[in-house]
């Protein structure tokens, strides 16, 4: 993410901190399965296909994500679906009230968030490309806390 798309954040940001409230990191992230998503959508793309003669075909993707961590929260925003930079701000959360799976590499990192009182759980994975982008999101992942297991 550029320096003006950056900036673009830190403003829509800046109405949901606090005085004093210091960003640390921002990172783009993918939400849910691609396998998921895919499966979903497999009947719509083969009726399209179908429909269309083969001329067309239906285009499935991820939801993305951009994530400001700050000294005191993880903020969530859109992805402008136009431009691929930062929308509209969607919420914030306290960084006590969030914790992370052990992340697992590989060509995408995936991990999933879980959030203090929500029975839903974002599986996000971090886009390999550009190695920027790569390096924000592990930077990110590393100032989550992991999920403690309780032993069975």
């Amino acid at each position: 993410m550029g320096a003006r798309r950056e900036r673009r954040l830190l403003e829509t940001a800046a109405p949901m901190m606090q005085p004093g409230e210091t960003p640390e990191v921002i990172a783009m992230a993918k939400v849910g399965s691609l396998r998921k998503v895919l499966g979903e959508h497999f009947a719509l793309s083969v009726a399209t296909a179908v429909l269309s003669g083969g001329t067309m075909f239906s285009i499935t993707s991820q939801r993305e994500l951009y994530l400001l961590l700050t000294d005191r929260q993880l903020l969530f925003f859109e992805a402008d679906v136009h431009t691929g930079g930062p929308g509209k701000a969607l919420f914030g959360v306290p960084r006590t009230h969030v914790a992370i799976t052990e992340p697992k590499g590989g060509f995408l990192v995936k991990f999933e968030l879980r959030i203090h009182g929500w029975d839903q759980v974002l599986a996000l994975s971090m886009p390999p490309f550009p190695p920027s982008m790569r390096k924000k999101g592990l930077r990110l992942i590393a100032g989550l806390p992991r999920l403690q297991h309780a032993n069975s």
